[in-house]
Order: structure tokens, then C-alpha cells, then sequence
């Protein structure tokens, strides 16, 4: 519904996910939300999910060049798991390779 006078109204704040995840797409989240998080609201990995090189994309605004961040969720190296997302932020979940 609409806000109520003297509340804020909440701004999306939209984060891409794609690749071997649950649900793939789009995901409006709060401010604050954590890599880990955003994968658990998209459902989770899927069995064929490379859960050792999960990338995160980011625009650097500065520059306009994108960043990609490895996070390793099985060992929890790379990026951390903790790490907050912000606005356009795209995790890309790889499909596994035959032995890995």
C-alpha cells in the first residue's frame, strides 16, 4: 500500500543473480544484505553450482570498469561471505566443471 505520512518509502534496492542458482533473476533487497544472504533468498546453489568460485559483479563508479570478486563458499576464502551488497551488484553462479 502507500507509505503513511512521516514513513520512508522503501527504495529498491535490486541485486541479479544468475547462473546455478534456486531462482535466478532479480531480488529486491533491503540495504544491508550480505553475498550469502542474497544466495539464500535466491534459493541456493543447485547441484551443479561451482560453490568454489561464485563471482560477484560490481561496477566501480569511479571508473566505470567492472570488478569481479571470487568467493570460495565452501572453504569461505576469496571475498567473504559477509560481504554487503549494493545496488546492480550481479552474483554469478558458474556451472561445475566434470571434476571439480
Amino acid at each position: 500500500g502507500l507509505a503513511q505520512a512521516g514513513e520512508a518509502l522503501a527504495v529498491p534496492n535490486l541485486i541479479y543473480v544468475m547462473g546455478e542458482i534456486g531462482k535466478p533473476g532479480a531480488i529486491d533487497t533491503e540495504k544491508g544484505i550480505t553475498l550469502l544472504q542474497a544466495i539464500a533468498q535466491a534459493g541456493g546453489f543447485t547441484r551443479f553450482a561451482a560453490t568454489k568460485r561464485v563471482e560477484l559483479h560490481r561496477m566501480d563508479p569511479a571508473s566505470q570498469t567492472e570488478q569481479i570478486y571470487i568467493f570460495d563458499a565452501k572453504k569461505g576464502t576469496g571475498i567473504s561471505g559477509a560481504t554487503l551488497l549494493t545496488e546492480g551488484d550481479v552474483i554469478v553462479v558458474p556451472e561445475r566443471r566434470l571434476f571439480e
